[in-house]
């Protein structure tokens, strides 16, 4: 093991790695498929229920997928370490695509209520349909959903900040300087009240607030509890392109990442971490332990999945680099469809029937995805292509 601790000599001047690699590609594919899952496990389950019991089944499910770190920690990691990956990407493209996410995200929560307000004007009612929400107006229920902090919309807003740092050409130490002053800040701002809810609504995308009372949240992925994620990517790839041995360098810094998580285990289990903080709006308005641990724990997942790669056989990994090169159509049309049929289908299956409406959904939206793949850029996501650099 002492062979993995060094970090001397290990990296070029320059760039040694470019281009798409599979380890990457099988963990933005795995992320999302996780992510689908979770959805419909949320929405088709008695999870979805006000009255569920804190220590339920269900209940301890979500804790075990919330604290995985293969979720949306290591979607928004790897969506950092792939800025790296391209020669083509500059500061103003990645301003650019960050604000396309962001409005695409705002078109997203439009559309995923859209089915809901349809029904309204035919029913009249629109809470019974989302038994989430029993406690919300319909009112309240429509600009929950359209101000709705879409991790679409969180990745928008990081890629505009990776964007300036590179644009004024901040270094590392302080980018992390940065970060870390967000973590501590967010630790003391997280559930701040301004008295008035669309100023909660605004600030909420930069740190964990509520609405109406404190009874909801638009605050899905403020900017504070998650940046951390994506910059962690961001700095790792710096130094990915640039390491003379990718095998080397993901064993040593992933050792790093496990021994440090190793007392912030124990510091979680003093402060009660597993108890609340990987569940509901303690699992999204994440404070400084949580982003840490999950931090260090989602880079290891990534070497983790980087040595799988090499001990199997790359055709078995095809529908996982589909997934990757198809996730923002995915994602959309996952929550588009499932806004759809949560207005006809019941919102209590059981764990068999959750599990087949995943499976039949992540088929349809594959299907779909990749039909607009073709449409879009003329080839099939999955066609074959050439090597991706050194090691890939």
């Amino acid at each position: 093991m002492g062979k993995y601790w060094g970090f001397r000599d290990m990296f070029a001047e320059d760039r040694v790695l470019k281009g798409r690699q599979e380890e990457l590609d099988v963990v933005r594919g795995l992320s999302v498929f996780l992510m689908v899952g979770s959805h419909v496990f949320n929405q088709f389950t008695p999870l979805s229920q006000d009255d569920v019991p804190g220590d339920g089944f269900f209940d301890q499910v979500s804790k075990l997928i919330g604290a995985f770190p293969g979720g949306a920690q290591c979607f928004m990691m790897v969506m950092g370490m792939v800025i790296l990956l391209s020669t083509t990407t500059s500061y103003a493209k990645l301003i650019k695509r960050g604000l396309i996410l962001v409005v695409a995200g705002f078109v997203l929560e439009f559309l995923r209520i859209l089915p809901g307000i349809v029904n309204m004007w035919i029913t009249g009612d629109l809470v019974s349909f989302y038994p989430e929400y029993a406690y919300a107006t319909n009112e309240q229920l429509i600009v929950l959903t359209l101000f709705w902090q879409d991790i679409l919309i969180f990745a928008g807003m990081a890629l505009v900040f990776i964007g300036v740092i590179q644009k004024f050409n901040i270094s590392d130490i302080w980018l992390i300087a940065i970060t870390a002053v967000m973590m501590l800040a967010n630790i003391f701002l997280a559930g701040m009240d301004t008295g008035n809810d669309a100023l909660n609504i605004f600030i909420g995308y930069f740190w964990g607030t509520t609405v109406f009372d404190g009874n909801m949240t638009t605050s899905r992925f403020p900017f504070f509890s998650w940046i951390v994620y994506p910059v962690f990517g961001y700095i790792a790839g710096k130094y990915l392109v640039r390491a003379l041995d990718k095998d080397a360098f993901y064993k040593r810094l992933g050792l790093w990442c496990f021994l440090i998580s190793i007392p912030l285990f124990v510091a979680g289990l003093f402060v009660g971490m597993f108890d609340s903080g990987f569940t509901g709006i303690d699992y999204y308005h994440q404070t400084a332990l949580v982003q840490a641990w999950c931090t260090l724990l989602a880079f290891d997942w990534i070497v983790l999945i980087y040595l799988i790669t090499k001990k199997v056989p790359r055709k078995y990994f095809w529908p996982f680099r589909r997934w990757s090169r198809n996730i923002t159509y995915i994602y959309i049309l996952h929550f588009v469809i499932l806004a759809v049929a949560i207005q006809f289908l019941p919102r209590s299956f059981d764990i068999i029937g959750c599990i087949a409406v995943f499976l039949v959904l992540m088929l349809i939206v594959d299907l779909l995805a990749e039909r607009i793949s073709v449409l879009i850029h003329g080839k099939r996501s999955d066609a074959p292509a050439a090597e991706s650099g050194p090691g890939a």
